[in-house]
């Protein structure tokens, strides 16, 4: 599989950035994400793997989070630079799977778009990762696709699947439908919050 055509290499979001050709950016905040800042009374790290166009990072920054987010397309990255001005620095350019963030562990991380982007193979490195770098009190929180797709990506979940894969590492703490999903997603999307399991 060539570069160009593998959404698991850098290249094939590289060129539909370029391109603008992005259906799946938001080009704004999704209302669950506010809704959720609103309830958020003590702001901690938040981390947002594959954040393309960066639109979130302002928003947690300015509810109080310390913002850590990252991607692995420098032309996404290049792009989020460009718009966020001095919140530039939030975002690093490498791969979410092997970047070494040190000790931090993280009290939030959100999801969007980025698990579906991943085929199904890669999923439970995905879940292992989250396990990882999730605080033990943290949460992974954010909208997470669930149906069937013809021609991925993306590549949503099944519901029978979502609870093998996180099962182990996580419980479903919170499930909500969204209302203004892009068209890509419409009828999709859900807003959930996981938490980890904690071992003894």
């Amino acid at each position: 599989m060539g570069e160009s055509t593998n959404s698991t290499h850098p290249d094939f979001w590289n060129r539909r950035y370029a391109a603008g050709n992005t259906p799946w950016d938001f080009h704004g905040i999704p209302e669950a994400l506010t809704s959720f800042l609103h309830r958020s009374s003590s702001p901690g790290t938040v981390l947002i793997p594959g954040c393309g166009s960066g639109h979130e990072i302002k928003a947690f920054h300015d509810a109080g989070f310390a913002v850590t987010a990252i991607d692995f397309s420098p032309v996404a990255v290049d792009k989020a630079r460009l718009q966020l001005g001095p919140l530039s620095e939030k975002i690093v350019l490498g791969d979410f799977f092997s970047f070494d963030f040190g000790p931090r562990r993280f009290d939030l991380i959100y999801e969007r778009t980025f698990l579906c982007s991943l085929s199904p193979a890669r999923w439970p490195r995905y879940v292992a990762r989250m396990a990882e770098l999730c605080a033990p009190d943290g949460r992974l929180i954010g909208l997470f696709l669930y149906g069937q797709e013809p021609d991925p990506p993306p590549y949503p979940l099944a519901e029978n699947h979502a609870g093998e894969l996180f099962g182990r590492n996580f419980r479903l703490v919170h499930t909500a439908p969204v209302s203004d999903s892009l068209p890509l997603f419409r009828g999709m999307e859900r807003w959930q919050e996981w938490q980890p399991i904690r071992r003894c």
